[in-house]
């Protein structure tokens, strides 16, 4: 009994550790058809199906997770923090827990800002402020920043028909809008790949034809001027996302004239730092059965 009320909760929180990761893993689908469950599994699924659509549980740990603790980069206090928390957690529900020591990269933001310092029809004296955040991966631009003319793009196809005489030296922006119409359907996994090509590969793409750094709108439907991001493949550029109204704002003024930006990216990427893996284990009452759970 007191395995399957564990067994009961763990599951619960496990959907948290699910919704908590830091970074995304690609889906895998198989070609087999898998064999039907037995009729008592099923039925134990389809409660715990239940008690998550009814219970705040999953809710409070996400919310104390993503309010209280904070972002939690790799190698960050948060993520340490965030250790401790699940293994408290999990220790609390009944589970033997221990902590496997393991080095982790550890990357720092920096400062980011950015500005257009010319464009057309700009008052005398004035700049115009750009919201950003750096890709992860991102290479840092000097301490000082770099000013550089900004060429628009609306996919790869664009960007290679630029070639580097129109690249090189330059900052990059890819504006490619995520698919509203797409993911109001009921196909916002499709709408979101399309446009998370470019973050992933897009600084690259531009590095090769010798960008000085490279911008990609921001993915994803909620807009105010929020930037949203995530990793990209190493380019050896300064690389962030922006705000889908400075993308449009950007594109824009480009059809009327040059602009020019100044960008200052300060990311870090510093030595290796220890973290733990969470491990828990439910031992069964009646046969010594044991559930375990891994959690990074």
């Amino acid at each position: 009994m007191r395995l399957r009320k564990a067994l009961f909760k763990t599951s619960l929180l496990a959907t948290v550790m699910v919704l908590s990761v830091a970074l995304s893993a690609a889906a895998q689908t198989s070609t087999m058809q898998a064999p039907p469950l037995p009729s008592e599994q099923v039925a134990n699924l389809a409660r715990l199906r239940d008690a998550a659509l009814t219970s705040d549980y999953a809710w409070r740990l996400v919310a104390h997770l993503t309010e209280n603790i904070g972002p939690r980069l790799s190698g960050s206090l948060q993520a340490e923090a965030a250790v401790g928390y699940v293994a408290e957690e999990l220790r609390r529900l009944g589970l033997e827990v221990k902590l496997q020591e393991v080095m982790v990269p550890h990357w720092v933001r920096g400062e980011e800002k950015a500005e257009l310092t010319t464009y057309p029809g700009q008052a005398a004296g004035t700049v115009q402020k750009v919201v950003l955040t750096a890709l992860g991966n991102s290479a840092a631009t000097p301490a000082a920043g770099l000013t550089a003319d900004v060429v628009v793009v609306n996919n790869f196809d664009e960007l290679t028909a630029l070639g580097r005489d129109q690249v090189a030296g330059r900052i990059v922006l890819f504006n490619v809008k995520f698919d509203k119409r797409m993911a109001s359907a009921g196909r916002g996994g499709a709408a979101y790949g399309e446009a998370v090509v470019y973050r992933g590969r897009g600084p690259q793409q531009a590095a090769m034809l010798g960008a000085a750094a490279a911008l990609v709108r921001s993915v994803g439907g909620a807009d105010y001027r929020l930037p949203h991001t995530g990793a990209g493949a190493r380019a050896g550029i300064p690389a962030a996302a922006i705000t889908a109204e400075d993308a449009d704002l950007i594109a824009h003024l480009t059809q009327q004239g040059p602009v020019v930006m100044r960008l200052v990216l300060t990311p870090q990427t510093l030595p290796d730092v220890l973290s733990h893996n969470v491990i828990a284990d439910l031992k069964g009452s009646e046969h010594g059965a044991s559930a375990g759970a891994g959690v990074r």
